[in-house]
């Protein structure tokens, strides 16, 4: 025979539906992912190094230079968006540049390969291969993103992960991420996310790859505090709460980047 269990206090109820209030999300929809092409993954990602003396004149090439090139590509319809990515600082560990390209369709990606992989590596032309050398190159899926994506006078925070199952991840994403980002976007320190999935994730490449827009670098410098207040009102959602506690077990996070969007000059 079915007993009810005891009913929550009215100090629990008030606390989750505080919670769930602040959020905005009565009833908290799922979260909206696209699909993933059949046919192969749309974007690119790749990465550059330059030596330190090197940095300004290479900044300097990407800015008047190769973003007039991607506009022309783009123009010609071989691609339907692009971005260059600088680190602010120079890192040994990780990147200077990063260029994330998303192509119109799959056929698109074998075009770049023809028309300029083969003579153009990395999409540079001589000029910039003399300043900045190609690193590594990602096939990547973008099944979350959200938000307005004009970079100039943002901070972007680019976050890697590596994980075990990707199934296990994906609904990490889901349960855990989305609900804090959505957050964060209230409170209006985020302008937006995309989060990448690696279609070849083998050797020592991420897995996933996080790049959060914060509108500008007073909104990037509440990071921490705004983190602490949205857990805070996720903290009685059993799902999040439990994701949480095993976070450390579902992925494993790598060396983080601070850039900022390159605008043509």
């Amino acid at each position: 025979m079915f007993r009810p269990g005891p009913k929550p206090s009215r100090r629990a109820l008030a606390c989750g539906l505080a919670a769930v209030a602040w959020l905005g999300l009565f009833p908290l929809p799922k979260p909206a992912r696209a699909e993933t092409p059949a046919d192969g993954p749309q974007n690119l990602l790749i990465t550059y190094r330059s030596k330190p003396a090197d940095r300004p004149a290479f900044r300097t090439y990407l800015e008047h230079v190769e973003l007039a090139r991607l506009a022309a590509w783009k123009a010609k319809g071989l691609l339907k968006d692009y971005q260059i990515l600088f680190n602010v600082y120079d890192d040994v560990d990780t990147w200077d540049a990063m260029l994330v390209v998303r192509f119109p369709d799959y056929a698109s990606v074998g075009r770049w390969q023809d028309q300029v992989e083969r003579t153009q590596p990395g999409g540079l032309d001589a000029q910039g291969l003399a300043l900045g050398t190609p690193a590594q190159t990602y096939s990547a899926d973008m099944p979350w993103t959200d938000g307005d994506w004009d970079g100039a006078g943002s901070v972007f925070y680019v976050i890697p992960y590596e994980y075990n199952s990707e199934a296990e991840y994906s609904a990490y994403v889901d349960g855990y991420v989305i609900p804090q980002v959505r957050g964060w976007m209230k409170d209006g320190v985020l302008a937006g996310y995309r989060i990448y999935m690696n279609r070849d994730p083998v050797g020592r490449r991420w897995d996933s790859l996080f790049v959060y827009r914060y509108r500008d670098l007073a909104a990037f410098g509440r990071r921490e505090a705004v983190v602490a207040k949205v857990r805070a009102g996720l903290v009685d959602d059993p799902t999040w709460k439990a994701l949480n506690d095993k976070k450390r077990t579902i992925r494993t996070e790598s060396d983080n980047v601070i850039a900022a969007s390159l605008q043509p000059r």
